[in-house]
């Protein structure tokens, strides 16, 4: 072989064996850095979790201002908004006369991005709740909350802070208004016979729709929140709405398909890529369970008309659901959320598991402001 012709293969060959060990080499630090990262970060992580979950019952937000860059205009928005959920949290409790008793969180992080000055990390938190009714004191009910960061970190004086944290949170989840207060009053206390279905047996489905069913799906595919199954993540089978729009209605369809039975027809369906309007979009969820018979709108109104007696609801129409029925929020007009009805605590509040802002047992109300309006949905049998 020809001296130029061996250079013209041999140099090539040198110059890629170099990038790839180069890159090998700029992989394995960027690892190590991640890694030593992860291991230097994780003691803050654990004690700022912890006080979060603290801060919620004791109401007491100066035991979080330390892991905030107060200073800097993110850093102060950031806490702002822990303000403004402690605050909403603290108001709701007294407006439904009960406490929490437990607010304790794990987090996992899915991705983190070292750069010179910060580290950006995104992470989900699984968060469980206790609280008791004041009237029903040693009865716990326990809930859960997935919620999904992403958090800014930076060194202030050789201390890391939280200067951007942005999530998704059940705890406020009212799009609509910014400084979000709860409905006054609360429901009447009676037993939620609705909580089984009239006349179901435990191994018997009933009519077209299994409501057991429908509830063990929820309670599987609940996403990021404490209680749910399925090592915290949604039905991989099913398309991922969140940062598309939400994935509240996309849920709530699932529900009523893969639990329920309820089939699929040319309006309302998924094809295994995409999914029809009616499946995923609320409005349009709500317009074709009512009007073409699965539904049937038991009431609408404000958190304080929903739960007060009234001719047409005696006891309430909030006693009028059973599990499985469907809850929709509307805001200044507009359908913008589902929530599936999995069951009932021990007062008798119905509880729901949701998507987006992932719940597991959540009381219908909690995170949403009193001029919400609410649409319970009966699901034919």
């Amino acid at each position: 072989m020809p001296l130029k012709k061996y250079y013209k293969i041999a140099i090539p060959i040198l110059l890629l064996i170099s990038v790839s060990i180069w890159g090998i080499l700029f992989f394995n630090k960027t690892l190590s850095t991640v890694a030593d990262n992860k291991e230097e970060i994780k003691p803050f992580l654990d004690a700022f979790f912890e006080s979060r979950g603290n801060v919620l019952l004791s109401g007491n937000i100066k035991d979080i201002e330390k892991y905030y860059d107060a200073a800097n205009t993110y850093g102060k928005w950031a806490l702002e908004h822990e303000m403004r959920r402690i605050n909403y949290v603290k108001g709701w409790s007294e407006k439904r006369n009960l406490k929490f008793t437990e607010a304790q969180s794990i987090y996992r992080i899915k991705s983190i991005k070292v750069g010179e000055q910060s580290i950006w990390l995104y992470l989900v938190e699984t968060m469980k709740m206790g609280y008791e009714y004041n009237v029903k004191p040693n009865i716990i009910n326990y809930m859960g909350l997935g919620i999904r960061h992403s958090i800014q970190l930076v060194k202030v004086d050789g201390k890391w802070v939280i200067r951007r944290d942005w999530y998704y949170d059940p705890l406020d989840e009212d799009s609509a208004f910014i400084d979000i207060s709860p409905a006054d009053g609360i429901a009447s206390e009676i037993s939620p016979a609705n909580s089984t279905p009239s006349g179901d047996s435990q191994n018997k489905k009933k009519g077209n729709y299994d409501r057991e069913g429908a509830v063990r799906y929820a309670d599987t595919y609940a996403g990021a929140a404490w209680g749910s199954g399925n090592n915290y993540e949604y039905n991989e089978k099913y398309r991922d709405y969140n940062g598309v729009g939400g994935d509240c209605t996309n849920f709530a369809s699932q529900v009523l398909h893969e639990g329920g039975g309820l089939k699929m027809d040319y309006v309302w369906n998924f094809n295994g890529r995409d999914s029809s309007t009616a499946w995923a979009q609320a409005p349009a969820l709500f317009n074709y369970l009512i009007y073409n018979g699965k539904g049937r709108l038991i009431a609408q109104g404000t958190y304080t008309n929903m739960v007060k007696p009234s001719d047409t609801h005696p006891s309430g129409a909030i006693r009028e659901l059973q599990k499985g029925d469907l809850i929709c929020y509307e805001e200044k007009g507009e359908i913008v959320h589902f929530g599936v009805v999995t069951g009932f605590d021990s007062y008798g509040i119905p509880v729901v598991n949701t998507h987006t802002s992932d719940r597991y047992h959540v009381p219908f109300d909690l995170g949403w402001d009193k001029k919400v309006i609410y649409r319970f949905i009966h699901i034919n049998d």
